[in-house]
């Protein structure tokens, strides 16, 4: 799996949709739509840090969470 982003639940708790983030950010709402299905191939830093900024958080790790590959028999 690899890491992921946690935007859902952060938006959910902030009660926000994905167009008011993609405002708030200033990123495509289709980048952010993308980023909050984890469909995103990667993530920039600059789309990060404004996500950072827009939701108020502190720490990377309140945005990216690591799912654990689950193991091979």
């Amino acid at each position: 799996m690899g890491y992921k982003l946690k935007l859902e639940k952060l938006m959910f708790e902030r009660r926000i949709n994905t167009k008011q983030l993609s405002e708030l950010a200033d990123i495509r709402w289709n980048t952010v739509n993308d980023m909050v299905n984890n469909k995103s191939k990667h993530w920039s830093i600059e789309n990060l840090n404004k996500i950072m900024i827009a939701l108020s958080l502190e720490d990377i790790s309140e945005l990216i969470e690591y799912v654990a590959e689950p193991p091979q028999e």
